[in-house]
């Protein structure tokens, strides 16, 4: 199996939201982009208190940390588009579910015990990574062919 690479779906991700998951992470771009997605939104620096709802509506969604992140990295620009990319982003996170459960199973892991381990990582419940995992090997073609 092969490892994944951001570069695999550049086609499906936005420039935009690869600087955000590189500042705030998956789960909070996730966040926001399903909060916010297809939205110009106005950083600007936080001095101003005209920004201060801007930026108390950015921390109910992705919390103080990442919001006072975002505001660093894209602060004093004059708007953040946030693009609407929810199927590239859910492609995106099963592709880094597949590789982190390849390496797991690869050094030896169990596929159970890697799925206990990665599976509340992403997010999914038990059935839904088992659902992942399926969709897969029927994706995969069979090597052996009919013997009779």
């Amino acid at each position: 199996m092969r490892d994944f690479r951001l570069e695999d779906l550049e086609d499906l991700l936005p420039d935009t939201v690869r600087q955000i998951v590189d500042v705030i992470g998956f789960d909070a771009t996730q966040k926001l982009v399903g909060r916010f997605g297809g939205a110009r939104f106005p950083i600007g620096c936080g001095t101003r208190s005209a920004g201060e709802r801007r930026l108390s509506l950015l921390r109910e969604v992705i919390g103080d940390e990442n919001t006072r992140l975002l505001v660093k990295h894209f602060g004093g620009e004059d708007t953040l588009v946030i693009p609407r990319c929810a199927a590239a982003l859910r492609e995106w996170r099963n592709r880094c579910f597949y590789a982190e459960m390849d390496n797991m199973v690869n050094s030896g892991e169990s596929l159970r015990m890697a799925l206990t381990l990665v599976a509340p990582k992403y997010g999914f419940a038990n059935t839904w990574a088992w659902e992942l995992i399926n969709r897969r090997r029927n994706q995969t073609p069979q090597t052996q062919g009919r013997l009779f």
